[in-house]
């Protein structure tokens, strides 16, 4: 199996994402979560949201890993990293609808903070398209 030719971007970017799937894995199982997590957690309440978020904090966590471990070891996982991160995309997708759109700019009107937000959730999600094989 043939090692991946990168570009500095997108080595910067892989980690950079790598690392904050990872982190916000981490902080979904801890009982917090990131901007998907959220989405999920306001979506979904009690035991059957808690129990979604959970899942999608190992799957945030996995997805991280692998895509960090992806740079020294090469596509070792096949699809199974490629279907977190649809998993990941479809979540953040529905969680800008729902915080950006819904919960942000019908709710508290176009602001530059809201723009900011609307532009930084984007690129993430721009980022996992760019990696997503």
């Amino acid at each position: 199996m043939a090692k991946k030719s990168y570009s500095f971007g997108r080595l910067l970017m892989q980690i950079a994402l790598g690392a904050m799937l990872a982190i916000a894995g981490i902080w979904a199982l801890m009982g917090g979560g990131d901007f998907g997590a959220k989405a999920i957690g306001g979506l979904l309440n009690g035991t059957v949201g808690k129990i979604c978020v959970i899942v999608f904090g190992v799957i945030e966590l996995l997805a991280g890993i692998f895509l960090i471990l992806e740079l020294f070891m090469g596509d070792i996982f096949g699809k199974i990293d490629n279907i977190l991160m649809l998993i990941i995309i479809i979540v953040w997708i529905i969680a800008i609808v729902l915080a950006d759109f819904i919960g942000g700019l019908f709710k508290g009107g176009f602001s530059l903070e809201w723009l900011w937000s609307l532009a930084s959730h984007v690129l993430v999600l721009g980022v996992m398209f760019n990696l997503k094989d």
